[in-house]
């Protein structure tokens, strides 16, 4: 969702669907305080650092 990684390991759920690709579920996503998931997008790469700071703090967005 946030970046072109493979995930493995553990996965959040964050919506139901198919993707484009039919490669996953769009659904899901790394878990907001992963490291593996590293953003090629500007914006994406801001909106990671938001969820790692709060995983970090106990908040969710």
């Amino acid at each position: 969702m946030d970046c072109d990684r493979v995930i493995v390991g553990e996965a959040v759920t964050a919506g139901y669907g198919d993707s484009m690709s039919g490669a996953r579920m769009d659904g899901y996503a790394h878990p907001p305080a992963s490291t593996e998931c590293r953003p090629k997008v500007p914006h994406k790469r801001a909106l990671r650092a938001e969820l790692r700071a709060q995983a970090a703090g106990g908040q969710q967005r």
